[in-house]
Order: C-alpha cells, then structure tokens, then sequence
C-alpha cells in the first residue's frame, strides 16, 4: 500500500504493520533528450493488457472507463541537474465504447510538445490532471497514441490524512537530483499519460536515459543497461500486465546487488550507496522471505523480483521493484524484514490480483497484514495470540477514525481501517473453516486467476465456496458493521 506508516504499538514491538473541464491548448516543446533508439517495441500480441475498466465509485475524477490501455512503451530522460523528465509514450489503446476526445490522466506540469494518433498528428489540450486529445474513434478500435513531453514533476495531493501522506503522490525529484514515486490510489500521471484505475492494467516497456554513474529503476524485470553517448539507458520489461498505481521510476547513484529466489527467480536490490549499511544484510534476505510466502500461497507470480531504495516515510508494493523509503533503516534490521515481507506479499495479493476499484483495498491489505503478523510470529518476535488480541484491541478504534473498512471515508484512503480490521477478518474465516483450508482456498485465490480484478462479491462467492456454508454475512459484518463484531 501507498506509503504506509508503520505503526507497532497495536501489534508489539515487532508485530503488524497498517495504520499502516476547460481545456488550454498546449505550448509546443523540444522533444525528449536521448536517441530514438531508447524507444520500446510495442509487443505483437497484447491480448494480456486487455481490461474491462470502470470508473471508481470513491475517486471517480480519474480514469477513464471509455478506454482500455493494452500497452504503454515509455522511453524517458531524467537530468538530475535540472529535475527535467522528458519522455515519448507510445500508448496502444483500445475505445471500449465510441469516443469523440481521447482523455488521459496527465498532470498539466507537463507539456506535451506533439502528439500523433497512428501517425497523424493530434491537438492535445491540458487542463489540471487531465489531457485530452483530438481525436475520435469507434468502439473497439485499437489505435496507438504516440505523446512527446517534458516538464519538472509535482506531486499532487492525497486524498487522506496519514502524515506519511503529507507530501502528496507521485513523482518527487529532490534537491540531490535523485527521483522517485509512489502514487496510490493514483499519481501515475504525475509522470506519464495514463488511465490511472486499478481496473485498466497494461503491459510496459520502460527505457531510461540517465547521465554516467546514475541509474534509472523502473518496475518490471530489468533487460540491461547500455551506454548512448554520454548517457546510460536502462531497460525495463513487464511481461505481465500491471495497473498504474503499480509502476514506479526512481533515478540516484545506486549500488545494485543481485540475489537469486525460488525457482532461479531474479532479484536485484538498487541501494543509495549512503543507505548500504542499514539494508544490505536485511535484504539479502529477501530470497527466504519470498520461500516463506511461496511455501503457502503457491510460486511467485512474476519473472523478477526487486527493491529499490528511496525518499519518502514508507513502501510501496510496487510489481517486480519494491519502492522502499530509506528513512525505515531506522528500525533495524527486523522491523524492515517485516516491512519487506509485507510488500512482498502484495505481490501475490494486490499486484498478482487486483481490486477492481478502490473500494477494495482491503482485499490487498488485509492479506498483506494477515501474513506479516503471522511471519513475525514464525520468527519469534511475537505470538499468534498477541496479534490476534492487538488486532482486536484496535478494531473498533480504527472504525470510528476511518469508518468500517468495506465503506471507508473517501478522504482517509489507506487508514488502518483497511490494514487491521480485515486481517482480523481473514483470522476469523480462518478460524471458522480451518488453518488448512483457509491457506489452500487463499493460495487458490492467486494460483487459479492470476492477473484478474477481483471485487467484494468475487472474494464472498470465493470463500462460500470453499467453506461449504455460506459466510456471506460474516463477511459483511466485518466490511460494513461501525462496530468490531462479536
């Protein structure tokens, strides 16, 4: 989840995480830095990058239901000296329904300098976070949308109250040239054009220019890095689809280590050189953290694993490259293996399977929890009991800050609503169906629909299914009751 605060007290020193319109035409400028051969291929078949997108009932602002993105090629420039991100994104797209104006997510921070639909040219109008191109298609058609820009990112304001949230989401550059992102429940378009909705996923290829000794991470599996005049081009593959909130790009001075998981499964850790003492050993754990999810919930979902270190207060299961906020190396060694087997976790529940829409970021969370608390408590650092009984103790607190976690305040996303009262949830189906067959139905749950969205009737009909009864109203209770249920 979006930089979450990491909270201990509720759960013991070591135990749980949670509390974790108008438009103006747009000025002409250069095109990216970098030569045209940083551009991504569009893949041939991008029948995995096909959605059925909605809109969202919480930010309905963002997003667009009317187009279904089936790739996004993203060749992109960052200079550290001047906090310039200037980018080419070639977009294939599909109309769901006929539409007259293409609309994008894209912050106006940004100037588009050209633009092309299947090679001829389009007007493009921006207007807040909004783009929206001139160009009309008929439902179904698949065109692809080609978008030249630059500008020096802002990050835009959350819709919560969590302090890790102050500073807003999406792309930082810092003051020390390094740059980063994290941007749930939507932020993406502080640094590409995008339909920023969990419910669109799409298949990437990232490339990125950086000067010498920098380098530029991105999510997906790293393909290598290549020299291009006094520049270093990294390359980013996600074979997979992915939906927006799930993309990241960090550019600094990295160190990169590289480790191997389960099943030859590559990993590399991308580490300020400032920030090698405090993580190096505890990620070179992340091998054995992978083993432990994987033990229980079936192999892990994706061709590469990651963890890239940034600014910020928290972390960010972003798909294949974690984005972990260096300011956690104060917790020592433990507490940020607990951190890491969180996100790791929403490899499997989150990025594997995904929430239709925002009221489901539960579904991510409530596993997330429900399988560090029981990793801390494997580890010795806690006991099954003591979670479960902290878990209880800050239930009902969490329901009268943030409402209960099914029908959260809009305006508090990510409060530990959403992270404590559903892992209690899942404890309480466990509990209900048996140890043994709430880890087969949950292994199930990622193994048998990889790469779907799923929602709060799919999981319902799910659980029914392998409990043998039904549990509809139990698991309403817990979603929708103002109260902890009894």
């Amino acid at each position: 989840m979006v930089r979450r605060r990491i909270i201990r007290g509720a759960v013991g020193a070591l135990a749980g995480l949670g509390v974790l319109a108008a438009c103006t035409p747009a000025p002409h400028v250069n095109p990216p830095i970098g030569s045209p051969s940083q551009q991504p291929d569009i893949p041939a078949d991008l029948s995995a990058g096909r959605s059925e997108p909605v809109a969202d009932p919480l930010y309905p602002d963002y997003g667009n239901a009317d187009v279904d993105v089936l790739h996004y090629g993203l060749a992109l420039d960052y200079d550290p000296t001047t906090s310039v991100l200037a980018g080419t994104a070639t977009i294939t797209l599909r109309a769901v329904r006929a539409v007259d104006g293409l609309r994008l997510d894209f912050a106006d921070n940004l100037r588009v300098g050209e633009a092309t639909l299947d090679g001829t040219p389009v007007t493009a109008s921006q207007s807040g976070h909004d783009v929206t191109f001139d160009a009309s298609l008929a439902a179904e058609a698949q065109a692809v949308l080609t978008v030249v820009y630059e500008g020096v990112p802002e990050q835009a304001p959350a819709p919560t109250t969590r302090s890790d949230f102050d500073d807003g989401l999406g792309m930082r550059p810092e003051s020390d040239g390094s740059l980063w992102t994290m941007q749930e429940p939507y932020g993406a378009f502080t640094w590409y054009p995008v339909n920023d909705h969990p419910s669109d996923e799409a298949l990437y290829d990232i490339t990125v220019a950086v000067p010498e000794g920098w380098s530029g991470v991105a999510s997906g599996r790293f393909m290598g890095e290549a020299p291009d005049g006094d520049r270093t081009v990294f390359t980013w593959h996600s074979a997979d689809p992915v939906a927006s909130y799930l993309t990241t790009l960090a550019v600094d001075e990295f160190e990169k280590i590289e480790m191997t998981g389960p099943n030859e499964l590559p990993i590399t850790a991308w580490i300020p050189r400032e920030s090698m003492r405090e993580f190096e050993a505890p990620l070179r754990k992340m091998p054995e953290h992978i083993a432990y999810i994987a033990e229980r919930y079936g192999p892990y979902p994706f061709d590469a694993a990651g963890v890239v270190l940034v600014g910020g207060e928290s972390a960010m299961e972003t798909q294949e490259m974690i984005t972990f906020s260096s300011a956690l190396g104060t917790m020592g060694p433990e507490l940020i293996e607990s951190v890491m087997v969180h996100e790791l976790a929403h490899q499997w529940f989150g990025d594997a399977v995904t929430p239709v829409d925002w009221r489901g970021v539960w579904l991510n969370e409530s596993m997330a929890t429900y399988i560090e608390d029981m990793w801390n408590a494997d580890q010795g650092f806690t006991t099954e009991r003591e979670v479960v009984e902290n878990w209880r103790s800050a239930d009902q607190i969490l329901r009268d800050e943030a409402g209960p976690p099914g029908q959260y305040d809009a305006r508090q996303f990510a409060s530990s609503n959403v992270y404590i009262c559903t892992a209690l949830m899942m404890y309480e189906i466990r509990t209900k169906i048996g140890e043994s067959r709430f880890t087969e139905m949950m292994r199930d749950w990622v193994q048998k629909q990889p790469n779907t969205q799923q929602d709060r009737e799919s999981f319902t009909a799910w659980v029914n299914q392998y409990a043998g009864e039904d549990l509809t109203g139990l698991i309403d209770e817990w979603l929708d009751s103002p109260t902890t249920p009894r």
